[in-house]
């Protein structure tokens, strides 16, 4: 069962019910409001504008081409829609957490 729910909009862990990001348009920001990354296309750049992952549709792979994770695997951590907004929420909230009970 997944631990996060993801509404198209925010992502929130739902055992607390924590706001944890948003999308906002192709911005991807923390509850707080602080920008953490953006999508161009089908790249995912941080908050400096570097380029840190690319979606091809099925795959989350990181700058360098080499696969990282699958939206499949993504869809078993976070409920919500397939999509470039659902891996980079995964990639910027939910991958390095401590709590994280996911692939990896």
């Amino acid at each position: 069962m997944a631990e996060y729910s993801f509404d198209g909009r925010k992502l929130v862990k739902k055992s607390s019910g924590q706001k944890l990001g948003e999308v906002d348009k192709d911005t991807l920001r923390s509850s707080n409001g602080a920008v953490f990354g953006q999508i161009e296309k089908k790249n995912l750049r941080d908050s400096h504008g570097k380029k840190v992952a690319e979606f091809d549709g099925k795959d989350v792979k990181d700058d360098k081409g080499k696969k990282i994770i699958s939206i499949k695997d993504i869809q078993a951590v976070i409920d919500g829609a397939a999509g470039i907004e659902l891996a980079g929420l995964w990639f910027f909230f939910v991958k390095d957490r401590k709590d994280h009970v996911g692939v990896l």
